[in-house]
């Protein structure tokens, strides 16, 4: 059975770094410049997850075992290899997943007007002239690979692949200033990583505000559930639009004021009024003034865009919904009037299932959800809208109308009348006792705060510095706001980038249980250095999912902060709010060596500066990624320096 192990591990070397043989598969959506492909295994098991474009492959001796009603198994042992019985939604993911295939996927980062909500973005960016981008698909255990080529003219641009872990592969995770340099025009980056979680999330442009110009799509890794379901969705990228480039908003961020975005966009199709006397109101203007570059039909007339998102049921269903806050600066509240959410993730973690009648999502995060559909084929009401709420003081949008969607049993064209399941606004997380993940992770110590000196030392203070830096009063989590050049990438000047206080860089070099990062929402201790301004912040880790010890809207207290925390099974993720005038106690587990950020995902908090990294075993780097892994990095630097893009730098860099 060994040597059959080392046969299959060997088979699997080889067609991840051989040119492909494999089939051609169509992905949603299309315009792709290849088509995906995946690589076939011999005499392997097959089948397809619900609803997906994509077959799962696995080694012979495996068999699936999951079906509509037991979505908890995914893999069953025949009995016929070594390996665990099952692979299935108790299996601990970070220490054990089955062996799948390489999917590969292209990429290109392309200018392209946009226009979602029917109003023209003529700066729009987008991957594959695709607004969202194509969904990426893979199933667990399989390796995944993406070449992007970047064809923007003025931009450079990399590719977060948000909440992946990137277990010893930190030079994949796509952060420009941190883990490589920009890719330059005309010049591709190929990432490559494992799907060792499974559930979905999205990738997006890390380059400045880009993202929030419409580079970004969603991800799914197919794998186990902790509810059933009989169908399922597509990522539901739900986020607010900018009509101006991203950059001149984010100018609204550095000189005081709060930005303003323009609509709700659900899954790249909204609403925004405007007058017929407006060139850019693509399905209104009256003819003699509708910009060109507003999209036409095949005789030259107007071809309408944007309007409701819109979905159909079917009586007695269980529906899964993936769902995503890939905004730049709002906290949405999602709910489906007269329907109950079963919530069974959080991120990319399965937790038991809870219900609510709506739900909070904060910027980055995911969350999946069971719907099930009426019984009442009699029921007089055929539609039911779908609503996006702005929390209060977690987004400013011009037209926030939060009917964004629309939830049909017949085939009719009539809007809701409906009304909301509640009144919720408050921009808070959902209660930290309803998120228990389903394979337990309980703390038995913190390795940097033994003493209450020590927890000091890894607290930072989310706030706005008293000193101009770089022309501004910046966001900052240390002493200087995050500050990159985007040539001298952290991964690969690690001894200098460590040294320079405008890197944000922090040490834990720490190898054992679990360590803590704090983030203060309030600057409680009158620190000179920065002002007070308390307010409600998502933070985001890259390379681990951390464990929530602590989410209060207190003012920390180093002293008592210990006696405080939950140390059993506590929720776990990858973006967690920290309260305004509160604080955010995050655990994790030292064992991915590498450089990870750590950030607000309000983009234009990020961009302003509001971030660290923590250096991670940065000794061991080296040995975990292995021998020429950043010949790649190298390469596109060098392409990067080459290009001599000339440019005034007022983004941190991420």
């Amino acid at each position: 059975m060994g040597f059959l192990n080392a046969c299959w591990d060997a088979f699997l070397f080889i067609s991840t770094f051989n040119p492909l043989n494999g089939y051609n598969r169509e992905q949603q959506p299309l315009s792709l410049p290849h088509e995906p492909t995946e690589e076939p295994l011999v005499a392997a098991t097959s089948f397809r997850p619900p609803n997906s474009s994509i077959t799962c492959q696995y080694p012979t001796g495996w068999t699936p075992c999951g079906s509509a009603n037991n979505r908890t198994c995914w893999l069953k042992n025949t009995g016929k290899v070594s390996g665990p019985s099952e692979y299935d939604i108790y299996t601990e993911y970070e220490n054990a997943w089955p062996t799948g295939v390489l999917r590969e996927y292209w990429l290109n980062v392309t200018e392209t007007p946009l226009f979602p909500d029917a109003y023209l973005k003529p700066t729009g960016l987008a991957f594959n002239n695709t607004y969202p981008g194509p969904v990426l698909e893979a199933c667990w255990g399989d390796t995944i690979r993406v070449h992007v080529t970047n064809f923007i003219s003025t931009e450079g641009s990399t590719i977060h692949w948000h909440g992946i872990r990137q277990l010893n592969t930190t030079q994949m995770d796509g952060v420009n200033g941190v883990t490589q340099c920009p890719i330059a025009q005309n010049d591709t980056f190929t990432y490559q990583f494992l799907a060792q979680q499974y559930g979905h999330t999205w990738y997006h442009s890390h380059y400045q505000t880009q993202y929030s110009d419409g580079v970004m799509g969603g991800l799914v890794i197919h794998g186990p559930s902790s509810a059933n379901y009989d169908e399922a969705f597509s990522p539901a990228l739900i986020n607010d639009w900018v009509h101006a480039n991203s950059t001149d908003v984010l100018n609204q961020e550095l000189f005081g004021g709060a930005p303003t975005a323009n609509s709700i966009v659900f899954n790249g199709t909204g609403n925004f009024r405007c007058s017929d006397l407006d060139p850019y109101c693509c399905n209104n203007a009256l003819s003699w003034f509708r910009d060109n570059r507003c999209p036409k039909n095949a005789t030259g007339g107007v071809l309408k865009v944007g309007g409701n998102f819109e979905k159909t049921f079917q009586y007695g269903k269980r529906y899964l919904l993936r769902l995503v806050n890939s905004s730049a600066g709002s906290m949405f509240i999602f709910s489906i009037d007269g329907h109950d959410l079963e919530i069974i993730a959080t991120d990319l973690v399965p937790i038991k299932p809870y219900k609510r009648e709506s739900l909070f999502i904060g910027i980055g995060q995911r969350y999946q959800v069971v719907v099930t559909a009426k019984q009442n084929i009699t029921s007089t009401q055929e539609q039911y809208w779908i609503r996006t709420r702005i929390a209060t003081g977690c987004g400013t949008v011009e037209q926030d109308d939060e009917e964004t969607g629309v939830i049909r049993y017949t085939n009719t064209t009539n809007l809701p009348t409906t009304v909301a399941n509640d009144g919720r606004i408050s921009c808070d997380d959902e209660p930290v006792e309803s998120l228990v993940p389903v394979v337990q992770w309980n703390v038995t110590s913190l390795d940097n705060a033994k003493t209450e000196t020590q927890l000091n030392q890894y607290s930072f203070v989310a706030d706005i510095s008293n000193a101009t830096f770089e022309r501004f009063n910046r966001w900052e989590l240390t002493f200087t706001p995050l500050f990159l050049n985007y040539s001298n990438p952290s991964l690969l000047n690690i001894s200098g980038t460590a040294k320079d206080p405008n890197y944000a860089a922090i040490n834990y070099d720490f190898e054992g249980n679990f360590v803590v990062l704090v983030v203060d929402g309030i600057n409680l201790n009158k620190i000179p250095q920065k002002k007070n301004v308390p307010v409600a912040h998502p933070i985001h880790m890259h390379g681990h999912d951390f464990v929530i010890l602590d989410q209060s809207n207190s003012s920390f207290d180093a002293s008592k902060a210990l006696q405080s925390f939950n140390f059993k099974n506590p929720p776990r993720r990858d973006v967690a709010m920290l309260p305004a005038g509160g604080y955010l106690a995050l655990g994790f587990q030292p064992d991915n060596p590498g450089i990870w950020l750590v950030h607000c995902h309000i983009a234009w908090h990020a961009s302003s500066g509001l971030a660290l990294q923590i250096f991670e075993r940065t000794e061991a780097i080296s040995s975990t990624i292995g021998k020429g892994a950043l010949n790649i990095t190298e390469k596109v630097c060098a392409n990067w320096d080459k290009w001599d893009l000339k440019f005034n730098q007022t983004d941190s860099g991420i």
